[in-house]
């Protein structure tokens, strides 16, 4: 949790410069919103930057009417992620002129705290949130693996502000850790670890190989399935509990039966597979 709130690289507003604004106690003429208010607003513009270098961009507009981050300029190679923001509220004859300075970093820099020469002089230097995770939990739960109960199970929930995928962000965190621990592994592997994983493995492609016949459900649920085109359990534990409400006929007692057969087997809904298992159960990828 903590590797994914600070390693993930990612873009914020670094710096603002307004134009009649010399610094952030001054009122913005025909503004509704004080000053600061409206810079704390600009804080909150979601942004990615594919290049990954520090841009500039501007936002223009003239009353009446509300300003959002739509009204951010793209065409500098910035991309706004969350165009409906609300920025600020002019008054009829009242212009707005920003321009803003993008930049690039990880986790948390303070408005005092910016490297040397990254904020010009006359600008406003800004707090910049640059992790587009939002938010991290997880949970610990009990699993079990066919007949063995002592296992545990792993949930982790990831929010990103759309930047980067949680998938994404999640495999870069978890290479980020592992890069890290590697020097402390011994070189090789003894035969008692690589037989426990290849243990798990077989039994992992057995139990996804099952036919749905073999599952202890209703044979209407069965059918209900199949006729969406779910045949054997690899293509069942890929699917989430939406994609089987959307299933005809299959209503959500079949669901819970459902679930309850898969976590004798150790599995769950909403599992992500290893193509080349797929591969090798003749699947191909996710249905």
């Amino acid at each position: 949790r903590r590797t994914l709130l600070s390693i993930i690289p990612g873009a914020a507003v670094a710096w603002v410069r307004i134009v009649g604004v010399k610094d952030a106690a001054a009122p913005i003429p025909g503004v509704h919103e004080d000053t600061v208010d409206v810079l704390l607003n600009l804080k909150k513009l979601a942004v990615n930057v594919p290049s990954g270098e520090p841009m500039e961009t501007r936002l223009e507009a003239v009353g009446p009417r509300e300003v959002t981050g739509a009204d951010v300029s793209e065409a500098t190679g910035v991309e706004v992620l969350n165009p409906e923001l609300h920025i600020a509220t002019l008054e009829q004859g009242a212009s707005l002129s920003v321009q803003l300075g993008i930049g690039v970093g990880r986790g948390y820099t303070a408005a005092g705290s910016h490297p040397a020469g990254a904020i010009p002089p006359d600008a406003i230097p800004m707090d910049a949130a640059f992790s587009p995770i939002q938010r991290v939990s997880y949970t610990v739960e009990n699993a079990r693996l066919g007949k063995i109960t002592d296992y545990e199970k792993l949930i982790l929930e990831v929010w990103t502000n759309g930047a980067v995928s949680p998938d994404e962000a999640l495999a870069r965190a978890a290479t980020h850790v592992r890069d890290h621990f590697s020097p402390l592994a011994p070189e090789g592997r003894d035969e008692e670890e690589e037989e426990i994983e290849a243990s798990g493995e077989g039994f992992l492609q057995e139990s996804l190989a099952k036919p749905l016949e073999e599952l202890p459900l209703p044979a209407r649920a069965i059918n209900a399935l199949k006729n969406a085109e779910i045949m054997v359990v690899a293509d069942l534990v890929q699917k989430t509990d939406q994609d089987l409400e959307n299933v005809k006929n299959l209503g959500s007692k079949s669901i819970e039966e459902i679930k309850t057969a898969l976590a004798a087997l150790g599995l769950s809904l909403g599992m992500r597979i290893d193509p080349n298992l797929l591969g090798a159960l003749g699947r191909g990828g996710a249905k």
